[in-house]
């Protein structure tokens, strides 16, 4: 199964990512990371294959 997620590259290098869920907003999911908008360098969504004991 496939799912979106998007991938927050930060402004220091690091990489945090989240699945993208309909209900949770862009600021609920900075939220839930623990980022602030000014730590974002780049956004990006990305479609991977997730095995079904991981899918919620």
């Amino acid at each position: 199964m496939k799912d979106w997620f998007r991938v927050f590259t930060l402004r220091d290098g690091s990489k945090r990512e989240i699945r993208i869920e309909e209900w949770r907003s862009l600021q609920g999911e900075m939220k839930k990371l623990g980022i602030t908008e000014s730590d974002i360098f780049q956004m990006q969504m990305i479609e991977k294959e997730v095995p079904n004991y991981k899918r919620r």
